[in-house]
């Protein structure tokens, strides 16, 4: 594979990356210069789309899960986080929307016949389910940047996610939400917990400070910006 793209990027002027890591990578592989290089935060998010609205207050705090249904999205650990938090909180939300890998099919049937989750299939209206929760979870393996995390930061939600590049670029720890360990039920249902005991007041704040974070770093405006400059170097 690195051959291949030896190959393949050999003639190129520049190679964008969605973060850091996978940069290095490149760099460290000998596969491009760092000079040929360029990190944006993605392809960063349209505030106008994904607009900032307030998030609801009410009794049960809500959980957004916005992906495809599959182990190296996290969902195996956020599965056994959510049975210990629904034994403790049992009228907490979690609503999932995206679609499934065919072997969990039978486990989104049995988590949802035991009232642990909702799934509600693919949608296209994501922003009404943004909406209506409090914070978005997704504890992935791997990403390049997620658009799931971006998008429900601009609407002013709270974060939890894995301390990975392509999630942790959107979310400042304990300020905009929650950072836990990739692959690690334990860490992930400490975040879950740690959010439900916040305050309304407090969960507000970190909403408002994630949409800031994206109004200050990846708005695709200014990321489609940096990219038009960054080619006219050549």
């Amino acid at each position: 594979v690195v051959f291949l793209y030896k190959v393949a990027l050999k003639k190129v002027s520049v190679v964008f990356f969605e973060n850091v890591e996978n940069k290095e990578v490149f760099v460290e592989e000998g596969i491009i210069t760092e000079e040929k290089s360029c990190v944006l935060n993605g392809a960063g998010v349209n505030l106008t789309d994904f607009p900032y609205v307030a998030m609801k207050e009410k009794e049960n705090t809500s959980f957004l899960f916005v992906g495809r249904i599959m182990r190296e999205k996290g969902v195996q650990e956020l599965f056994e986080a959510i049975e210990k938090i629904k034994k403790e909180y049992p009228q907490t939300e979690f609503n999932f929307i995206g679609g499934f890998e065919e072997n969990y099919a039978d486990t989104i049937e049995e988590m949802q016949s035991k009232g642990y989750i909702k799934y509600h299939g693919s949608v296209k209206n994501v922003q009404d389910y943004i909406e209506n929760a409090h914070c978005i979870v997704l504890p992935s393996y791997h990403e390049g940047m997620s658009n799931a995390l971006l998008e429900g930061a601009a609407m002013g939600r709270a974060l939890i996610a894995s301390d990975i590049h392509g999630c942790k670029e959107a979310v400042i720890d304990n300020k905009t939400g929650f950072l836990c360990k990739a692959k690690d039920q334990v860490s992930l249902y400490e975040c879950l917990k740690k959010f439900i005991m916040l305050s309304y007041k407090k969960k507000e704040e970190m909403g408002l400070a994630s949409r800031k974070h994206m109004e200050e770093n990846f708005d695709k405006k200014e990321i489609v910006k940096k990219t038009i400059n960054r080619l006219k170097l050549n």
